[in-house]
Formats: C-alpha cells, structure tokens, sequence
C-alpha cells in the first residue's frame, strides 16, 4: 500500500461525507415543505445545519487530498484538476455564504411566527436553487474528476451539472396546486 493509495482513500471518504450530508439535507428539505408549523420547520432545519458542518471539513479534506495526488501523480496545468478545484470553491461560496444566509432568512421568519404555517418561507429560491444547484455541481466534479476532459470541456461539464440542480429546484419555488374541489374541504366524489 503506498502513500497515494492512503490519501486517495481519505479524498474518497471526505467525498462520501459530503454526499452523505447532501442525502440528509435533501431529506430535510422535504420534511420543510411538509412542516405544519414554524417551530416544526425550525427543528428539521436545525438538523440541516448539524449537517452541514461535515461541509468545510470534507472540502478542505477534498482539496488537501487531491492537492497531494495531483502533485504526486498528474500536473497542475491539467485543465480539468483547474476546473474542479474552481467547482469546490464554488461550493464553498455558494454553500456556506449564499445557502447559508437564505437559510438563516428563513429560520429568523420561522422563529418569528413559530405557530403559524411555514408557508411561503421555506420556498425560498436562493435557498432551493442553491440546495439542489449544489449536489449537481458536487457530481459535476466527480464526473470531471473521473473523465479528466479537456479545460472548456471539465468548464462545460460543471455548468451544465449546476444547471441541471438548479432546474430541478424550480418546482419547489411555488406552492403545490390544490385540484379543484378539494379546495376548502370539498370531498371528491
């Protein structure tokens, strides 16, 4: 066993970590929509939060180990390893600072009226946009990673990941439609 193959196991796991903060984050966010109340809303978000505080762990993890490998066994001039280096630091900007901040708008309306419907409030763009653009933009990386395109192509690749996620959130920016007749208790025959 050599060195890489330690460190290739840490960057692996640092990448599973994160993956599976995005699997308990994207659970949360369901859970949200389906929160009766705002102190409802405000628990499944603390859950969140705990969540993605494996984040700055994992990436600074993720950019120490591929750091390594790549000096050890590819060249920094790859236009890919460019590429996904630029894709983490994406993720921490959008994630910690952009997420973040619209998160923490909704948690400070949420605790504002605790007993009242979350209503619009957890339908937050920014915040959804964000939260799905994400996780796309984490596999875009692992698709770049694993493909090594050239630069335009690992460039291409991201865009089209993070754009993929955030079309995906669109949906949840509006209220779900409620079918006529089953408005206002009206049974359907």
């Amino acid at each position: 066993m050599s060195t890489y193959d330690v460190i290739l196991f840490i960057h692996l796991s640092a990448l599973a970590a994160a993956f599976g903060a995005d699997g308990v984050i994207v659970l949360v966010r369901r859970r949200l929509l389906a929160a009766r109340t705002g102190g409802e809303a405000l628990q499944w978000l603390a859950i969140a939060k705990a969540a993605a505080r494996a984040y700055p762990v994992a990436l600074l993890l993720l950019v120490a180990s591929g750091s390594y490998m790549v000096h050890d066994a590819w060249s920094w001039s790859a236009g890919w390893i460019d590429a996904g280096l630029a894709g983490a630091v994406a993720l921490a900007v959008l994630g910690g600072g952009i997420e973040g901040r619209a998160a923490g708008r909704i948690a400070k309306g949420l605790a504002a009226r605790p007993q009242e419907a979350p209503g619009a409030l957890v339908r937050d763009r920014v915040f959804w946009t964000v939260g799905l653009g994400n996780p796309a933009l984490a596999l875009g990386i692992v698709f770049v990673m694993a493909t090594k395109p050239s630069a335009p192509g690992a460039i291409a690749s991201l865009l089209v990941a993070y754009a993929l996620g955030a079309a995906a959130a669109v949906p949840f920016w509006r209220s779900p439609q409620v079918a006529p007749g089953l408005a206002a208790g009206a049974e359907q025959h």
